[in-house]
């Protein structure tokens, strides 16, 4: 049998991130859910009705408002990362991602029963929260439960499932947009969430967090399944053995320790990555782009909004294909690539794309915006999209995996409600100019990239800890660079079982 170490994909993994990713489903669905929608919601441009007790359109005259309405579902998103860092060190990954799903569940009904605008901002929150803990789970979950060569590929689920919620919601929309319709869109995310809740349970638990609750049997037998046909018992006993190494030092550390410092390890350069390319992540445009596509484009058609589906809107669904389809381009590149090369090429195009699209709303040419646009989304999934959110899990020992995730996700929640507000009177402001803003990030993300953020492609944590917590530097230089692990597996001895079974259980 070969060193379940040394393997790539299985089966059961892919099924086990497929059912995880629901969560993460949802999160781009409710993403997507404002846009195509959104004169009909905000600027009744199909007519103010009732149907029974239920308004045809909230009615929001103030840019402003509608950003925070869209932007406070980060909001929820942000406070479900947080709470679920708690649940997840005490009830497990299945526990979060089973439960938090029912989030979705009261959000649709909030949602789609909406009378005012105060019970619609509530909804959106509830739902965010849903999406917050699913994604915070997810990406710290796959990396548990992955090889470095499995991480290479399955670390983009989330960005994935996360842009396929988004393009089935455009898609939808097409013709659910219109009054009274728009209220089964977002009644179907508590379709989702109802399926998210009954087929998770059918995943197994990770494996390091069994061990690190001293649940060792269990976490043979998922280890096993998520490496089916393989001999486990090297990898199972290294993992036995780093979590009794680390817990020699020091137990799971919450989000104020990472913080203030207070672990083991100087975790300052990775805090500092993290929290960075998550950042970057917000602050390069896509959420500008995902939650105000349609009004973007229209600025250039010049559509009738009032007749729905408009060439706008059609042109979001595209994108949002488009999109999806590059996502998949960029996990597959994961395999092939490092880390920091698509995270380089991916900002740097985004900046020239910004750039171009500014020449073509001044000179006021409409097939040059529209195409810019195209790009801009598509190459962000092929690296900001994916990369950022398997950082923590690639970079963080285990004992503080949870809590750098949370924080993360925190920062990236916390930037997708600002640019969600600051967009609407930004490009009232800016008009023309406004994506010169998100180039200058973009700028900004390749020089820290190429600075400060360390190659974690087919390298293993334990190693990537080993090098990169000695605080803040630069990683350039022979002195950074970390030996792959595929490099590494044929001189590497199976290490001694550690005697767990009397000392554990």
């Amino acid at each position: 049998m070969i060193d379940s170490r040394t393997v790539g994909i299985t089966k059961y993994q892919a099924f086990c991130t497929i059912l995880a990713a629901i969560g993460s489903f949802n999160f781009g669905w409710n993403i997507g859910s404002v846009n195509i929608p959104g004169d009909v919601l905000q600027n009744c441009v199909t007519g103010r009705k009732y149907y029974g007790p239920f308004p045809s359109c909230i009615d929001i005259s103030s840019g402003t408002i509608w950003g925070v309405i869209v932007g406070c579902y980060a909001l929820g998103a942000l406070f479900g990362a947080v709470i679920s860092n708690y649940f997840i060190d005490k009830r497990g990954y299945k526990f979060v991602l089973t439960w938090f799903a029912l989030c979705n569940v009261a959000g649709a009904l909030l949602l789609s029963l909406t009378t005012s605008v105060a019970q619609f901002i509530i909804g959106r929150i509830v739902v965010g929260i849903a999406a917050g803990a699913a994604n915070n789970a997810l990406s710290t979950y796959v990396s548990d439960m992955t090889t470095p060569r499995g991480r290479n590929v399955l670390g983009g689920g989330v960005q994935f499932a996360c842009n396929l919620g988004i393009m089935l919601d455009n898609a939808i929309a097409l013709g659910l947009a219109p009054a009274p319709r728009w209220r089964i869109l977002f009644a179907l995310t508590g379709v989702f969430g109802l399926i998210n809740f009954v087929l998770f349970p059918f995943a197994s638990e990770s494996p390091k967090w069994l061990v690190s609750k001293g649940r060792f049997e269990e976490a043979r037998e998922a280890l096993q399944k998520f490496r089916q046909g393989t001999d486990i018992e090297a990898e199972f006993n290294e993992m036995v053995e780093t979590d009794r190494a680390n817990k020699e030092r020091t137990d799971d550390v919450n989000v104020l320790q990472v913080l203030r410092g207070q672990t083991p390890d100087n975790l300052r350069h990775q805090l500092l990555c993290v929290t960075a390319l998550m950042f970057f992540q917000q602050l390069c445009g896509i959420n500008a782009v995902i939650f105000y596509s349609t009004s973007i484009i229209n600025k250039s058609t010049q559509d009738d909004p009032a007749n729905i589906p408009t060439l706008a809107q059609i042109l979001t669904f595209v994108i949002s294909l488009v999109a999806l389809i590059f996502t998949f381009f960029g996990m597959v590149l994961g395999a092939y690539f490092g880390r920091r090369t698509l995270l380089m090429f991916s900002h740097g195009s985004m900046g020239i794309f910004s750039a171009i699209m500014v020449a073509g709303s001044v000179k006021d040419i409409t097939g040059l915006v529209v195409t810019m646009v195209f790009l801009f989304n598509a190459f962000f999934n092929l690296g900001v999209g994916p990369i950022p959110w398997a950082t923590a899990g690639e970079m963080t020992p285990r004992y503080a995996m949870t809590a750098m995730s949370g924080i993360g996700t925190g920062i990236g929640y916390t930037f997708t409600f600002v640019i969600g507000v600051i967009f609407p009177p930004m490009q009232a402001a800016w008009e023309n100019y406004t994506f010169f803003f998100f180039m200058a990030w973009n700028i900004a993300a390749v020089t820290f990239v190429f600075l400060f953020v360390p190659e974690t492609k087919d390298r293993r944590i334990e190693d990537t800890v080993k090098v990169h917590s000695i605080g803040i530097h630069t990683v350039l230089g022979k002195k950074w660079q970390v030996v792959p692990d595929k490099e590494k597996s044929s001189e590497m001895p199976n290490p001694v079982a550690p005697e767990y079974s009397d000392e554990f259980i």
